[in-house]
């Protein structure tokens, strides 16, 4: 019998007049039925229902026996007549006869619904045929009408197969025929129920007979595709079972079932498992039994409508719900029923719905909700082998199988079960059952399809869950080696997820498998996560629910056997860490915290160096020895440098650490880095502000603010110091040198090893050149990368090496990177590095331009001297130095004051040159002694300061009171007033603007008092300072230059016929040329060809004769040659001047000329009389066009 309906509505037919198979053909194309429209009477279905298809079956009238009651489903939902006939005598013959016979027995029975279909031929024209009066199918109409409906329909049986209009007339009727069956069915079904569902509270209600007529309700729903209202009568069912199990009304079902062979294993999404509904129509059914087909019928509707996610959630909260009541008569089921019908359930849900959805197109979002219930249903099912192997002893009654138990002893086999009673009959479970490599090999097959299915649905977690169940089964086998490969990856993904009691155990469980097969490495990993996994978010504590190997733990308080845990772990981790080749750095591990103790580092004491006070917080509960603290802190300039401290021990909380640098470094320094070494293993923590580049830390570490910490160091002024000097003579012959200066202060130096590199890159410095020029030492020059290694170097000196500068100094200034490397006697073998940077003049503090001027005898030269930059320049004395056989006379007097050059304003240097002899030597030297301001300014500080000090108390910091006095003093300074003045009576002491200074150098209060009075003398001394010059201050710069030189010098005279003349007269004018050859450097050998042309203002003179000319040059000749003058305005006239170059160009000849008459002129008077002169000019007629 089959259980479920043939979802095909019933529909009668009949012909008159002919055979079914002429027309079944073209009936049956019209199938379908499409767009059924139906308004239900009852409030509670508001709106019309559209059936979108509905499928017919055709069955002959004579096939529904009148003897038997039939449902309403059963019974047709239409009567069809077809009658074949065109012929109006034929019909009154027979045919209305044999209509009104058919007609009688349809009417006979109740609700019932028919149709005439006259069937045309179409032999006669189709123009005649619908114009006829009196044709057959009006005579049907005016025969069997009754009332207003139409209950005739005409139709073409030759009709085209196109003509959507032939059978439209036909296919109305028929939907409006069948929509009125189905709506008077759905009245009385409703009726039925609801008159069944009135009487539930009377004596002897039953629920299955309720349950009958609400199906039959739900059936003739679904039998037109009404399948949302379908399922809503099978809920309405399913609420009102539970309502009757509420009410105590269950005596109408017998036991609760499940005992019948098979029962366990039975699909649970089949209809066809038991004769169902004959059950329940006999009131014979279990609770197991109907329960299962509610569902199975709620299930098959649910897949017609295509929402399979929903069937596969429905059954899993249906398999969790059921198992209750399963497990509550678990005592009369069998052993592992439960658990093997849960197995079956879970297993049929899963592959049917997987079956399906595999010929479906679903959404991605339905996909993963689909995805997500099957992973719980075969998840569901693999905690049933866990229990099955619990019960079996496949598996030990132990975490992670132990968590699929519900209870302890309702799984364990009861003697109270009958003895015959084979509860389980899948055979799968039957083989797992009795042989345990069955059961692992269906365990994890099992186990990898639910992860596959958490996998596709994106619920890691749940997957990990499965992955640490595989991996306890292969421990518990002691397949070791592929349980910790199971284990090792799992850990990782509970950190971030904050499940830290999870992540320790299965840390603790991997462990222990790393130590079993000899993996130290692994192990010091494992070890360092649970380590880690001890502190929990959001907590200063470490806690860990796990006993100590070395002793046991009943025998230990809570806080003791933490601290026994805490101290085995670190032991291991400092044993493993050990068997390390390199560091290992455990990036932000939460056990330890590190910040400053203060934002004020301290210089050591007695040796170069700077310290720090670290707090370290140690969250452990056992005291801990490390090897060092680190820290490191970066400049502005990008410069790293680290403090460390020696061992140390750790107590539980906070622990003050002094750590050292052996570099001396001052001002701000920002922290980076802090580290603790425990062996190999390197702790580290970052405490750059969080950013992009800069990531967050593990959470569970102290929160990093977005302030990056600072600490400030005060300047060491006994530490060693490099720096930088401009030679005191500087030789442009010599090539350029640039002075380094090594102070050592407190420090007796074995060794110091100067690198130094030049930017630019094609410059560079020669070590091999170097030499010491004050201090004593011991250099040893190198050619690599500009080394320079200075050795044996006593305390309190300075050792100053002058070293040559070459390649390409085109640039105003260079820039030096020296990184000095040195050692002293205390420490030895303490590598102390500090680095420098500095800036190096190359250009010359001032520019000099020459002028030679020529004379007979000697030579006149004009150095015109000009600040090279915005600096003023002070000039002592200006020195030309010339070698046998030269003579130079300054025309400045030795004693003459200090000259002063500013920016705006040149100074002039004149010297007289003359030669003894022809072989003299044509080497001059150019000398300056000279100093900037603003050098001249500084040492007058530092004297100062000096000398202050060395009059009150000698004190070790007196370079802080040296820069700071000294950059205070220059910026309060007009450096322009004062190398007009040269005093510096306008400097006042400020306390207030000094006192911050003071508290960050010096931290007692009597040595910042000290320091202020100390500020105050020294200030008091540079107000009162003398304007007298100081020697430390002067620089000389020596210029090598050469004797000028010309082939010819020409004296040229221009002696004019009187000495007054007026305006226009002419004037006659001698020209002579004399050549001379005593300022050329080498013999004429040759005569030379020179020309001569006047030049000059020809506004004055008008010029007649030959202004231009040649002549040859020769020793003691003279040419002369004579011109007339006209002048053009009266006044004192100069007379032109005479231009002498060779006629020739050659490069190796160059002339002069001397106009030894450049000074006379000439009184041009104005005119006294007037002459008129008559010109005829002619005048040129042109006639207008």
């Amino acid at each position: 019998m089959s259980s479920v309906p043939t979802r095909l509505i019933n529909v009668s037919h009949e012909v008159i007049g002919g055979e079914w198979d002429t027309i079944s053909a073209e009936v049956l194309r019209q199938l379908p039925l499409r767009n059924l429209h139906w308004r239900s009477r009852s409030t509670n279905r508001p709106g019309i229902k559209t059936i979108q298809s509905l499928n017919v079956n055709f069955k002959p009238l004579a096939s529904f026996d009148h003897k038997t009651q039939l449902t309403l489903l059963e019974r047709p939902y239409l009567h069809l007549l077809f009658v074949l006939c065109d012929d109006n005598e034929v019909y009154r013959a027979t045919i209305r006869s044999q209509i009104r016979e058919w007609l009688d027995g349809i009417i006979a029975r109740p609700n019932q619904e028919w149709l005439i279909v006259h069937v045309s031929s179409g032999r006669s024209a189709s123009s005649k045929f619908y114009q006829r009066k009196g044709s057959v199918v009006d005579k049907i109409k005016a025969d069997f009408n009754t009332g207003k409906k139409d209950r005739c329909v005409q139709v073409a049986q030759a009709a085209s197969a196109d003509d959507p209009t032939a059978w439209a007339d036909f296919l109305i009727k028929m939907k409006e025929g069948v929509i009125t069956t189905f709506d008077i069915n759905v009245g009385l079904y409703e009726e039925d129920v609801r008159r069944a569902d009135s009487q539930r509270q009377l004596e002897g209600w039953q629920y299955t007979t309720f349950f009958s007529q609400k199906e039959g309700l739900a059936d003739c729903f679904e039998t037109m595709n009404l399948l949302e209202e379908a399922l809503i009568q099978y809920d309405e069912l399913e609420a009102s079972f539970f309502q009757s199990l509420k009410e105590n009304h269950t005596a109408w079902f017998g036991k609760i079932g499940g005992l019948d062979p098979g029962d366990d294993a039975l699909p649970l999404l089949s209809t066809e498992n038991k004769p169902y509904r004959q059950l329940i129509a006999l009131n014979s059914v279990t609770i197991f039994d109907f329960r299962i087909y509610l569902f199975a019928r709620q299930a098959d509707i649910l897949f017609q409508l295509g929402r399979i996610a929903e069937v596969a959630k429905r059954g899993a909260f249906f398999i969790s719900q059921f198992t209750r009541t399963l497990r509550e008569n678990q005592a009369t089921l069998g052993p592992n029923f439960l658990e093997s019908w849960t197995y079956s359930a879970c297993l049929n849900i899963a592959d049917e719905c997987t079956r399906r959805a595999a010929h479906s197109s679903v959404d991605k979002l339905t996909s993963d909700n689909f995805n997500a219930v099957r992973a719980e249903l075969l998840d569901l099912a693999r905690k049933q082998l866990d229990k099955i192997g619990i019960v079996a002893g496949h598996l030990p009654l132990e975490h992670p199988f132990s968590m699929s138990l519900n209870e302890i002893t309702s799984d364990r086999p009861s003697n109270a079960l009958p003895s015959n009673r084979d509860a389980v009959s899948r055979l799968d479970l039957l083989g797992a059952i009795g042989n345990q490599e069955q059961f692992d090999k269906l365990y994890i097959d099992l186990t990898n399809r639910a992860i596959q299915a958490y996998q596709s649905s994106a619920r890691k977690r749940c997957s990990l869950k499965l992955h640490a169940s595989l991996a306890a089964l292969e421990d518990h086998r002691k397949h070791y080696s592929s349980a910790q490969k199971l284990y090792a990856p799992l850990p990782a993904h509970y950190v971030d997820t904050r499940w830290v009691k999870i992540e320790s155990s299965l840390v603790a469980r991997c462990s222990r498998l790393q130590e079993s097969l000899d993996m130290p490495r692994d192990r010091l990993l494992s070890t360092l996560s649970l380590i880690r996994a001890g502190v929990e978010f959001e907590s200063k504590d470490w806690n860990l629910d796990i006993p100590p190997s070395t002793v046991p733990a009943a025998d230990l308080s809570k806080g003791e056997r933490m601290k026994e845990l805490a101290a085995e772990l670190m032991q291991t981790v400092y044993k493993l860490s050990g068997l390390l080749s390199k560091d290992f750095a455990a990036i932000a591990f939460p056990i330890f915290s590190m910040k400053l103790a203060s934002n004020r580092g301290e210089a050591a004491v007695d040796e170069d160096g700077m310290t720090i006070d670290l707090a370290i917080t140690c969250l452990l509960p056992c005291p801990l020895k490390i090897d060092e603290a680190r820290l490191k802190l970066s400049t502005v300039d990008g410069e790293v440098v680290w403090f460390t401290s020696e061992t140390c021990n750790l107590s539980p909380g906070v622990t003050h650490v002094t750590l050292f640098c052996p570099t001396a470094m001052s001002g701000r320094l920002a922290l980076e880095l802090s580290q603790i070494r425990f062996s190999r293993i390197i702790f580290q923590y970052s405490h750059r502000p969080v950013s992009n580049r800069n990531l967050a830390p593990d959470p569970r570490n102290l929160p990093l603010t977005a302030q990056q910490p600072i600490i400030h160091f005060p300047r060491d002024p006994q530490a060693l110091n490099v720096y930088t000097e401009l030679p005191k003579i500087i030789s442009l012959d010599q090539g350029r040198k640039a002075v380094f200066c090594i102070a050592t202060g407190r420090n007796d130096l074995v060794k110091v090893a100067l690198r130094i590199a030049v930017s630019p890159s094609d410059a560079f410095v020669d070590p091999l050149g170097a030499r010491i020029i004050e201090g004593t030492a011991t250099l040893t020059p190198t050619a690599d990368e500009g080394s320079l290694v200075v050795e044996n170097v006593s305390s309190s000196s300075v050792v100053k090496i002058e070293v040559p500068v070459g390649g390409n100094l085109s640039e105003p200034i260079l820039e030096f990177s020296v990184v000095a490397e040195y050692y002293t006697s205390k420490r030895p073998t303490t590598r102390r590095v500090i680095r420098r940077m500095f800036e190096f003049p190359i250009a010359l503090p001032l520019g000099v331009k020459v002028k030679e001027f020529f004379r007979k005898d000697c030579l006149f030269t004009l150095f015109e001297v000009s600040t090279g930059g915005v600096q003023a320049l002070k000039i002592k004395t200006a020195e030309l130095e010339a070698g046998d056989g030269v003579t130079v006379k300054p025309c400045r007097n030795s004693n003459a004051p200090t000259l002063s050059v500013f920016p705006l304003q040149d100074a002039n240097f004149l010297f007289k040159v003359k030669t003894s002899r022809p072989d003299a030597s044509r080497s001059l030297r150019l000398s300056f002694t000279y100093c900037s301001v603003d050098d001249e300014f500084l040492v007058k500080v530092k004297n100062a300061i000096t000398a202050t000090i060395v009059e009150d108390t000698p004190r070790d910091d007196w370079h802080w009171f040296e820069e700071g006095v000294t950059a205070e003093a220059h910026q309060a300074t007009n450096m322009h007033q004062y190398g007009l003045n040269g005093t510096l009576s306008h400097l006042r002491f400020e306390p207030s603007a000094w006192q911050e200074r003071v508290e960050e150098q010096f931290s007692s209060r009597p040595a910042q008092q000290s320091a202020l009075l100390l500020l105050a003398r020294i200030y008091e001394r540079l107000a009162n300072a003398p304007k007298a010059e100081d020697p430390d201050a002067w620089k000389t710069l020596t210029i090598p230059m050469q004797l000028p030189s010309v082939t010819i010098h020409n004296l040229v005279r221009l002696t004019p016929a009187v000495r007054r003349t007026e305006v226009g007269r002419p004037l006659a004018v001698e020209v002579s040329i004399r050549p001379m050859f005593n300022w050329s450097e080498s013999p004429i050998s040759e005569p030379i060809v020179l020309t001569y042309e006047v030049t000059g203002t020809f506004d004055d003179w008008l010029v007649s004769g030959r202004r231009r000319g040649e002549f040859v040059a020769e020793k003691d000749t003279e040419t002369k040659v004579t011109l007339t003058l006209i002048p053009l305005r009266p006044g004192h006239l100069f007379l032109p001047s005479i231009a002498v170059n060779p006629a020739v160009f050659a490069g190796h000849i160059n002339t002069g000329a001397q106009q030894e008459t450049g000074g006379i002129t000439v009184d041009v008077l104005p005119l006294v009389s007037r002459t008129a002169y008559t010109v005829d000019i002619p005048v040129h007629y042109v006639e207008p066009v």
